[in-house]
């Protein structure tokens, strides 16, 4: 049987127990400016492993251990983020927050005609066994995946994910680009990359092309990720293809990170910027 790296598994070294008596429960729902719920809000604290998912209509309910008192920030690809205070959120009993749309020029880039896509990360030795993810609804495993830098500036062509297998009937994945500020993880691309994946088939690449011009620069450090973000209400597992490559692995919401000997499969291959 080959053996099976389970990314939740990873949620028992970050989390660490603490009374339930003096736990803090906040309920709540993320909205844009024009009062339409934001689907799958990243909630939590910086650098902890404290945090949830906002469901596909922007829901949430979050128990925060005793002794958290730092201000709550709600963040979306799509959007500005937002922190609320300890003394805001405690008090109420059901929250609001508003999360404003980003303003963002759309990079213009120039490709030669004869230029073909060129793999960025993704070769390495496979692994013996497999890396996967599990969750129900917003209670979800954290995201895996693969630190990376480049020589020369790329524009994303292809990103490829070799799933091995999928328990759930049906769930949502995000996939992530992120360029690496020291702990900080932020964004590059302006929109969500969601795929609906179900258990109707298995081994094969997912290959998804992003619709925005997602630019990668050189001497700059990137991590290329994918998480569960709705199980639709059931459990499940996600099971990818694994290389023997350092892989990163952080709680799905703004959790600390964690080294593992492999990563999961994902190749990304873009077009190179002429300059």
């Amino acid at each position: 049987m080959k053996k099976t790296i389970i990314f939740a598994m990873l949620i028992a070294i970050m989390i660490v127990a603490s009374p339930v008596s003096a736990q803090t429960i906040v309920k709540g729902n993320v909205v844009n400016e024009r009062g339409e719920g934001i689907e799958y809000v990243s909630i939590g604290f910086e650098n902890d492993s404290v945090g949830v998912i906002s469901d596909a209509k922007g829901h949430f309910e979050l128990t925060i251990p005793a002794g958290r008192k730092d201000e709550l920030s709600f963040s979306h690809v799509s959007y500005l983020n937002a922190e609320v205070s300890y003394e805001e959120y405690a008090k109420k009993d059901k929250l609001t927050v508003v999360l404003k749309d980003k303003v963002v020029e759309l990079a213009e880039v120039v490709i030669s005609k004869k230029n073909k896509p060129k793999t960025i990360v993704g070769k390495g030795i496979p692994a013996p066994g497999l890396v996967g993810t599990s969750g129900q609804g917003s209670n979800l495993g954290p995201e895996g995946g693969v630190a990376f830098s480049c020589k020369r500036s790329y524009v994303i062509s292809d990103i490829l994910v070799k799933i091995s297998s999928c328990t759930f009937k049906q769930c949502k994945v995000s996939i992530n680009i992120y360029e690496r500020k020291g702990k900080q993880f932020v964004n590059i691309h302006q929109k969500p990359i969601y795929e609906t994946l179900t258990n109707d088939k298995s081994k094969y690449i997912l290959d998804i092309r992003p619709e925005e011009n997602i630019v990668l620069k050189p001497k700059t450090d990137y991590y290329v990720s994918i998480r569960v973000v709705d199980g639709f209400g059931k459990n499940g597992f996600l099971y990818l293809n694994a290389y023997m490559k350092n892989g990163l692995y952080r709680n799905a919401v703004k959790g600390k990170t964690k080294k593992l000997p492999v990563c999961p499969a994902i190749q990304v291959k873009g077009y190179e910027i002429e300059q």
